[in-house]
């Protein structure tokens, strides 16, 4: 007698997949956007129709056995050309309309980005733009976005990537923190001083900076998000390094004088290359270009 296995439900291992890059079940629950029990009720439903154990519980969370490395690897290839196949099919260039998605952080996307899509959207009133402002880097492999702003190149060998800016960074702090701490002393590390920071898991360049002239200085509050530190500083909580398009334009906030000035960073766009020659893909790209060199003095903090 022959037994049929059945077939294993795509939507099972994105359960898999998501748990694999998240590392909890807590994790993954938020990057698919369900409910804790829902993503362990699927797992171990999935662990009973292969009738394997796919993870195990480890103190830093959720640690996959032999077994889930190896459908994890097969899944990854299976996302890719499943992927691939819908940039493919979307490639009918049908002229500048329809969905395109921006990734880009929430400073460049709340300061820059929003403020300057209203002659895009004028010119092609068939296209939709979602903005997404995040801490977090698109993977433009995986389809986060169809176009991506960081501050740093893209590593993959599938997106096409320019730069388009420089932005500059400074240490800024409030008239009320400053009178009640007064200015920081680098040659003292800054001591007896407040740091606001931004969380750990988001690269920075001001880090290593803070680690050399600040060193002395103890961390009050922690952020993922450069609007948010901005709002904290003004508030008088303590120093933040942001960019000076932010910094500058925080009301209450003073540029500071350190005795090295902070790092500038390079600002990144990048496509995969499968939709970049799409019509709406190509517009976006050239709409963000006028928009950020129109931004550059103020991003370097000269305007």
């Amino acid at each position: 007698m022959h037994f049929r296995m059945k077939p294993i439900d795509w939507d099972d291992l994105r359960f898999l997949l998501s748990l694999s890059r998240h590392g909890t079940l807590t994790a993954a629950a938020t990057d698919l956007g369900v409910t804790q029990p829902t993503v362990g009720r699927r797992l171990a439903g999935l662990e009973r129709r292969l009738g394997s154990k796919l993870f195990r519980s480890a103190p830093q969370g959720a640690e996959l056995t032999s077994a889930g490395e190896m459908l994890v690897g097969r899944a990854q290839r299976m996302e890719a050309e499943a992927l691939e196949a819908t940039r493919l099919a979307s490639g009918r260039d049908e002229g500048v309309q329809g969905r395109l998605t921006i990734s880009a952080s929430e400073w460049l996307v709340a300061r820059v980005l929003g403020p300057g899509l209203l002659p895009l959207l004028e010119r092609h009133p068939g296209l939709r733009i979602d903005l997404l402002a995040s801490a977090r880097w698109a993977n433009l492999a995986r389809g986060d976005a169809d176009i991506a702003l960081r501050p740093v190149a893209f590593q993959q060998q599938a997106v096409f990537q320019r730069e388009l800016a420089r932005v500059g960074f400074g240490l800024y702090a409030s008239g009320e923190y400053l009178q009640r701490h007064g200015r920081p002393d680098f040659s003292r590390r800054c001591a007896c001083h407040v740091l606001l920071l931004m969380d750990e898991d988001v690269p920075t360049a001001d880090t290593p900076w803070l680690r050399r002239f600040a060193a002395d200085a103890r961390v009050g509050a922690r952020t993922n998000g450069r609007e948010a530190l901005a709002a904290m500083a003004g508030a008088g909580i303590g120093l933040a390094c942001l960019p000076r398009l932010v910094g500058d334009r925080t009301a209450g906030l003073e540029l500071l004088a350190p005795p090295v000035p902070l790092p500038e960073r390079r600002l990144w766009l990048g496509v995969h290359r499968d939709v970049r020659r799409l019509a709406r893909v190509r517009a976006a790209i050239d709409h963000l270009r006028t928009v950020l060199r129109r931004a550059q003095p103020g991003l370097l903090g000269s305007a």
